[in-house]
């Protein structure tokens, strides 16, 4: 079974849920809110893989299990408390698959450079994963992959808890637009704390922060009310309640999308997307 990244999937889940908005003729009006959002999910989602890499690294004493056999490890500092290393995926290539594909399903070429400060799993601990401009980082399906040039700090606030800041996020597409992201999430692990293994875990999220499209549009995004993700079968692929809002600085009105529209926290893979007085349901995919 692949592993699926806690993060990975609150975005990867909105990018869905949005594709289906923008297939709804009546909603198309409200485009420039929608653009912001696929852009706030595409960053969020490289974001995310990048945190998922570093920390299935770091939990498992760098046995991990998302980083491919073709990957090359190299340790930049390993005496000192603060721990440096870099994964290298390779150039990107020029024929498909342009990328090595990783145990998480996602192709990545390119370098990550990670600096953790140990024990890692001492409370105050942070990891700082960056992809500059010169490390030539893709990620993507194999076949349409986006340049990532990030700076993210993930610091450990607690036994089960995480501050998650993306200081800046940067996006360039196939077609050389670019987008941009800045934000802060809490995550909390609220049960299953004490059992071995993922499944049977739930965790809380909460967040809030601001970017710019794709058209050069600003815009914000929150996590308006808590996410709660559980990790059981028939939950693992999206959220069973809460609401991300996302609104263009310059619009009179945002795009929520609500993960229990039935207020019932079912692991039923429903969602909705609501603009104004109008929403519709989706089935994520």
């Amino acid at each position: 079974m692949k592993k699926i990244g806690l993060f990975g999937t609150l975005f990867l889940s909105t990018l869905a849920l949005l594709s289906g908005l923008v297939s709804c003729g009546k909603l198309k009006e409200d485009r420039d809110n929608i653009t912001s959002a696929e852009d706030f999910a595409a960053s969020e989602t490289e974001a995310a893989g990048l945190f998922d890499l570093s920390d299935d690294e770091n939990e498992t004493n760098l046995q991990a299990t998302i980083v491919p056999a073709g990957a090359t490890f190299r340790w930049i500092d390993s005496v000192s408390a603060l721990k440096i290393y870099e994964l290298d995926f390779g150039p990107l290539g020029s024929t498909v698959p342009k990328g090595k594909l990783c145990g998480d399903g996602r192709y990545r070429a390119g370098k990550v450079l990670i600096t953790v400060t140990y024990p890692y799993k001492s409370i105050g601990a942070v990891a700082t994963i960056t992809t500059g401009s010169t490390d030539s980082f893709y990620s993507g399906d194999g076949i349409n992959m986006t340049q990532v040039i990030s700076d993210i700090a993930v610091k450990r606030t607690a036994a089960y808890s995480f501050e998650i800041s993306v200081n800046d996020s940067k996006l360039i597409f196939s077609d050389g637009k670019t987008a941009s992201h800045r934000g802060v999430r809490n995550v909390t692990k609220i049960s299953g704390q004490t059992t071995s293994g993922i499944w049977g875990d739930e965790y809380e999220l909460t967040g809030s922060g601001s970017g710019v499209n794709r058209e050069g549009d600003a815009y914000v995004w929150s996590i308006t009310t808590p996410l709660l993700k559980r990790l059981q079968l028939g939950c693992a692929r999206t959220f069973v309640k809460g609401v991300i809002s996302v609104k263009n600085i310059d619009a009179g009105r945002s795009l929520d999308v609500d993960f229990d529209p039935y207020n019932n926290a079912a692991c039923d893979r429903t969602a909705k997307a609501i603009i104004g007085n109008r929403s519709i349901i989706f089935t994520v995919r």
